[in-house]
């Protein structure tokens, strides 16, 4: 057609936004053992009593999912000392200060 653009049908679409990341912490109540199935539950929204129960099951199984356990029982923190470190790094922030302008004119010669 005459006048008309190849992109005159195209629709501005706007950018999903990010979701905020969850913590992941140990929780200090509901834990049976070492509160990493109430972790990984409530990390991804399940129920806890599926995730453990498939934890349990799944020992069953050949695989290091004992040793998988324990990693993460070591690696996960607890939940007092992931609000601990947030509290920590938010005080140590420091606003971000933009940088200079780059110059618009190049320098005038030196005599």
């Amino acid at each position: 057609m005459p006048g008309c653009s190849r992109h005159e049908h195209l629709v501005p679409v706007p950018h999903p936004r990010p979701k905020p990341s969850r913590p992941f912490y140990r929780p200090a109540d509901g834990r049976v053992l070492g509160g990493v199935c109430a972790a990984v539950a409530d990390y991804f929204g399940w129920d806890r009593t599926v995730v453990r129960l498939l934890a349990v099951a799944s020992v069953v199984l050949p695989g290091t999912q004992v040793v998988a356990y324990l990693i993460l029982w070591l690696l996960v923190p607890s939940e007092e000392r992931y609000w601990e470190r947030q509290a920590a790094a938010a005080q140590r922030q420091v606003p971000y200060a933009a940088p200079a302008p780059y110059p618009t004119q190049p320098p005038a010669p030196q005599a």
